[in-house]
């Protein structure tokens, strides 16, 4: 089957799985660089151009299948997707610069005893914790949970396996948006129970 650019375009405006899969295999590795090359240093610690990437390729198919695009050729192709990196990169860096999330807010620890560059002390949690406190975690977990319906526990458990918001919304089929307002609802809940306990 021909690989061109012609066949390519056409199969991503008709969804077809193999013009999918050539079209990630060609611009992946390149929508990375670019995003590699956009993100801030700071920003690196919570957002990778490997999840940029795959936000930006999730986003074209979707759309290049509702027929949103038109796209004569392969310069056209990649310069849209320059601009889908870029929007992305600037729209991770807004909301992770927005008030209690700003990263600007965060303070490395500088020693092992827990001390920051302000000189605030913190309690390090004990990295072997003992088999009675795992066993009162776990009871204390499973209460949490209890009080969720069908679809807080479902998040709770994609979340636990480090999934972002937006990997969480294409495995729940719904919009990233929902993903946030779930989690606040469960935060709301958790919280409640917290302080019941």
């Amino acid at each position: 089957m021909p690989q061109d650019d012609e066949w390519l375009i056409q199969g991503l405006t008709r969804g077809d799985p193999e013009a999918a899969r050539v079209f990630c295999e060609r611009y992946a590795p390149m929508l990375q660089r670019v995003a590699d090359k956009y993100l801030a240093d700071g920003m690196r610690r919570r957002v990778g151009p490997e999840s940029v990437c795959q936000s930006v390729c999730l986003s074209f198919l979707r759309r290049a299948q509702a027929g949103e695009f038109q796209l004569p050729d392969s310069e056209s192709l990649w310069q849209l997707l320059c601009a889908i990196t870029l929007t992305k990169v600037r729209e991770k860096a807004r909301y992770h610069r927005r008030q209690k999330r700003n990263i600007e807010r965060e303070r490395p620890l500088n020693s092992p005893m827990g001390r920051n560059t302000d000189g605030e002390d913190f309690d390090l949690a004990d990295p072997h914790p003992t088999n009675v406190d795992a066993v009162e975690f776990q009871e204390e977990f499973e209460a949490l949970l209890a009080d969720l319906d069908d679809e807080e526990r479902q998040l709770v458990e994609i979340k636990l396996q480090q999934n972002t918001n937006e990997e969480a919304a294409t495995k729940m089929g719904c919009s990233e948006r929902t993903v946030r307002r779930i989690l606040k609802r469960i935060q709301s809940k958790v919280s409640r129970g917290l302080q019941s306990g």
